[in-house]
């Protein structure tokens, strides 16, 4: 439970003692748990803090929309591909300029598989080349992993720019708008004086989904988050 709950605590800004933590069993459990825990922060229950989200996103994409397809800028909707809203050229700069803009943390972008595939493959083919020009020995093995690691970190830095993919979590607008819910909830509560109930399930399930690997339609309230998600 100890990830689990140092990523709701960090999330929601809350506390789970124990005691407590001992006694939630299921998701609907947990979903009561931080609503009785935030209850006192609680602002403007009725509004939804997602939807503001999306708008000041929404609103930040049209301001830049000089960079985008007429048509695209059009039509950004909740539904709408990031790589359709961003524009592929500089695609790093506005995400760091979007961050700034709104003061937000965002989600960090992708590199494209391949790139991840050839630095792995790289990195390999160092540490053995390395290997067998030392013989088969303690020390040719630790230098071997030390190559390795070495390499791989060189490739990870080398390649930092090639990162300008949307993760599957957050390749939709809607995703996105998610995400930073999720990395940003206290901050924006106050800032847009809003936190529904709604807005506490959508960053429980995105924290479920991310700790336990599940499928967000097995998050449901009477699931049971050892039996049901494979909590361990």
């Amino acid at each position: 439970m100890c990830e689990l709950v140092f990523e709701l605590e960090e999330s929601f800004g809350i506390e789970i003692p124990d005691g407590p933590a001992a006694d939630i069993v299921t998701v609907g459990d947990l979903y009561a748990f931080v609503l009785l825990a935030t209850a006192s922060r609680t602002r403007n229950p009725e509004a939804c803090l997602s939807a503001r989200v999306f708008h000041s996103l929404r609103r930040h994409l049209l301001l830049h929309s000089h960079d985008l397809p007429s048509p695209t800028a059009r039509r950004i909707s909740p539904s709408t591909p990031l790589l359709e809203a961003l524009p592929r050229a500089k695609r790093r700069e506005a995400w760091a300029r979007m961050a700034d803009d709104l003061l937000i943390r965002l989600p960090p972008l992708c590199r494209p598989r391949y790139v991840t595939f050839v630095g792995f493959a790289v990195s390999l083919a160092a540490s053995i080349t390395f290997f067998l020009m030392l013989g088969s020995s303690t020390f040719s093995t630790l230098v071997s992993v030390g190559c390795f690691v070495v390499t791989a970190a060189i490739i990870f830095f080398a390649t930092r720019p090639l990162a300008t993919l949307p993760d599957a979590t957050f390749d939709t607008l809607r995703g996105l708008t998610e995400q930073v819910l999720a990395r940003n909830v206290t901050k924006l509560a106050d800032r847009h004086n809003a936190f529904s109930h709604r807005d506490v399930w959508t960053i429980l399930t995105l924290i479920l989904m991310d700790q336990l690997g599940v499928d967000r339609n097995k998050i449901t309230p009477d699931a049971h988050l050892i039996r049901d998600l494979g909590y361990e």
